[in-house]
């Protein structure tokens, strides 16, 4: 009986799942929407465990699709039914609890994908401990007399006390976050990807761009634990890595790197399609050149993250560049 009351308790978790990622999936979901999904999520660790689960299997299922139609490119498109056909099937609730599953991890990798330009939150993202949105930044107080800065855009979980020496573990999911920890105070990690970044006396920051993660010592020292090895950075080193491996520690304008820190972009010469990236970070909406020769240009200023239609303007002064303002927030530069 309790065996049957378990497997019923799942069922209505992941009916319960499936429910909300069609709200989420929709296309009409709010922002009311998304507190109600991660107070949905932290009511307890089985609903997060359903949603982890479910996006293993569809992970797991769409390896193995591109494994065969690797093998077999003449049949492209069929391996999906094949995976189907040679599910094995205990019996008719275990079967229907797992296309229960396997229908809430297809509906989850849809909505947790990196949506486009960033312009919503991913399922990641809103169901994270900690979250900014666009333009967005929060100071968060850490065990240890510990402070952490998040960035824009930047989603976060945190395991009290699961870091080293009973220290805070923090899971960067998404943006950028900065950690400073003086002479006494507690041990604390950041987990970022395929990386563990252990912060010394001093100040890190740590920020992910697609599937790279950037480690930069601000002040004292850092060390960064991969699968590729330990590496020992000091300040104004910075490193790239990504889940293969860990590139050459080099050196960083600091005032450049920190500038989001105290409210500022400050760009020295930067191409200006890479500056209009960064821009896009922080602003709603969306700034797009399409005009490659200006896109080449190079930029230099400080502008506030309050105020980057500021950055336009000077955009557009010194390069004579043609503006096309949107509804939502979008410029065309050309």
């Amino acid at each position: 009986m309790q065996a049957d009351k378990a497997e019923d308790d799942a069922a209505a978790l992941d009916a319960q799942a499936r429910a909300w990622l069609r709200r989420l999936r929709s296309g009409a979901a709010t922002e009311r929407d998304a507190r109600e999904f991660k107070a949905w999520c932290a009511r307890s660790p089985a609903h997060r465990r359903t949603l982890a689960r479910a996006e293993q299997a569809w992970r797991a299922i769409g390896q193995a699709q591109a494994c065969y139609e690797e093998m077999f490119p003449e049949r492209r498109g069929q391996a999906a039914a094949l995976l189907r056909r040679q599910a094995p099937v205990e019996s008719r609730r275990r079967f229907l609890r797992g296309a229960a599953v396997a229908g809430a991890a297809a509906a989850l990798a849809a909505v947790t994908l990196r949506p486009p330009l960033h312009l919503w939150p991913s399922l990641q993202d809103m169901a994270a401990d900690h979250r900014t949105a666009t333009g967005e930044q929060a100071r968060l107080a850490l065990a240890g007399n510990l402070e952490l800065l998040l960035n824009t855009q930047t989603s976060i979980d945190i395991a009290r006390g699961a870091g080293p020496a009973g220290g805070d573990r923090i899971l960067l999911i998404d943006g950028e976050v900065a950690l400073r920890r003086q002479p006494g105070a507690g041990q604390v990690e950041i987990v970022a990807g395929g990386g563990r970044i252990v912060p010394g006396d001093g100040a890190v920051e740590v920020r992910r761009a697609g599937t790279r993660y950037c480690v930069t010592c601000t002040a004292g020292e850092a060390r960064l634990a991969h699968a590729s090895g330990t590496m020992a950075l000091r300040q104004r080193e910075r490193v790239w890595y990504d889940r293969q491996g860990v590139g050459p520690a080099g050196a960083v304008d600091l005032e450049v790197a920190s500038a989001w820190q105290h409210g500022q972009l400050l760009f020295r010469a930067v191409p200006l399609r890479e500056a209009v990236d960064e821009i896009n970070r922080y602003r709603r909406g969306r700034v797009m050149v399409s005009n490659q020769e200006l896109a080449s240009r190079r930029l230099s200023g400080q502008f506030r993250i309050a105020d980057l239609d500021e950055a336009i303007r000077h955009i557009q002064q010194i390069y004579h560049a043609q503006v096309t303002r949107l509804p939502g927030g979008f410029v065309i530069l050309g």
